[in-house]
């Protein structure tokens, strides 16, 4: 009998992060299935992968912001009667709504033998967390430890905290991969292709790429560069969806107040292009499981500026290839965004960028996921 594997997420765009963890499967002579909700659009290509390499795909009306919203629950019910039927040996389930929703499908099953994978891509409760916040969403994540055979994490602080859970295997990985070579071997024109997006070339571009919500904290880049008195040399350009939307009405308010320069781009093709001509690399997150924007710009030999949490702080070291700051003080902000418009200090860090880089290069998570992958099968 063919051996069955379903994987879940919470949104189908995420299924390009998957799709070597869905190619070690078939090597290993699964049927792969794909359950997550496709409201968003953008993974038309990645749509066509999964096409390509046979994996159906299965609608779930996941909500992704609220874990109680009533979507959720119809999502679980969806999802009960897709394992009835599945006869899955593998249920390997990511982010935390899918990840906790899925879990408690799937318990009957595992009892039964199918194995069970939770991999986090970060948890909602950091160390700068209320405690409220931590009774919560850490005592959620504690519970559905019991009902999944090994959980995977992709930062330090999430790994140290999974250790302290009910779950016997944890694993760590660099995370869902970046493929350096795309950002470090950029040839673009600098000047040419700031004119065509809009950047004055005089100007120290700032770059954060990454969708427009609170979570992403990018109001206190903006309040940052307010401090400066020399802020008029400065542009914030954005790249993420949701420039439409109530964050990015937020945004453009504030930086009309604060008299910053700020540039919204909305969803971008070609990211590694624009990386290449930014001068700071900036990923501000109130929480962040990795942040592959910030590889990304280090990957281009571009410093980065992030907040001092989860993953962030994997990969960024101060005064070596950027620094870290709290997520919520403008003037550490101000302070390094300073340090860093020095081009002879960006100049001395580039190597490091790229050293740091390629220790989070797909190859490496890709490694590490089959040898997962090798134990628990």
């Amino acid at each position: 009998m063919a051996k069955k594997a379903l994987i879940v997420a919470n949104l189908a765009g995420f299924a390009s992060f998957l799709i070597h963890d869905m190619e070690i499967l078939i090597e290993k002579g699964y049927t792969v299935t794909f359950a997550a909700n496709a409201y968003k659009l953008e993974w038309a290509d990645t749509k066509e992968k999964l096409d390509k390499l046979g994996v159906e795909f299965v609608q779930l009306d996941f909500d992704s912001t609220n874990p109680m919203a009533k979507t959720n629950f119809g999502a679980y019910r969806e999802l009960k009667v897709l394992l009835k039927r599945g006869d899955f040996q593998l249920i390997h389930c990511h982010t935390p709504i899918a990840g906790i929703f899925t879990r408690l499908a799937a318990r009957s099953y595992r009892r039964k033998g199918a194995k069970v994978i939770y991999t986090t891509h970060g948890f909602a409760f950091t160390e700068n967390s209320s405690k409220k916040s931590w009774a919560v969403f850490y005592t959620v994540e504690k519970f559905c430890s019991l009902f999944c055979d090994a959980i995977i994490t992709i930062n330090r602080e999430d790994y140290s905290n999974a250790k302290k859970m009910f779950c016997k295997k944890v694993f760590h990985i660099n995370g869902v991969g970046v493929d350096t070579s795309k950002y470090a071997n950029v040839a673009v024109n600098r000047n040419e292709y700031r004119a065509l997006i809009g950047v004055p070339t005089d100007k120290m571009m700032i770059l954060a790429v990454g969708e427009l919500s609170t979570r992403k904290n990018h109001q206190i880049i903006i309040k940052a560069l307010s401090k400066l008195p020399n802020k008029k040399e400065y542009v914030f350009v954005i790249c993420g969806n949701g420039i439409d939307g109530g964050t990015g009405k937020m945004l453009n308010d504030l930086a009309k107040r604060e008299d910053v320069d700020l540039k919204l781009l909305g969803f971008r093709m070609d990211i590694p292009e624009i990386t290449a001509v930014s001068d700071i690399g900036v990923i501000p997150s109130i929480r962040e499981g990795l942040g592959l924007a910030g590889i990304q710009s280090l990957a281009a030999g571009v410093p980065v500026i992030g907040s001092r949490v989860q993953g962030i702080k994997d990969y960024i070291v101060d005064d070596k290839n950027g620094y870290l700051c709290d997520p919520f003080d403008e003037n550490a902000f101000a302070e390094k965004i300073k340090l860093l418009s020095d081009s002879q200090r960006r100049d001395a860090m580039r190597t490091f960028c790229r050293e740091m880089a390629t220790k989070f290069d797909n190859s490496v998570s890709f490694e590490q996921m089959r040898i997962i992958y090798d134990e628990l099968l």
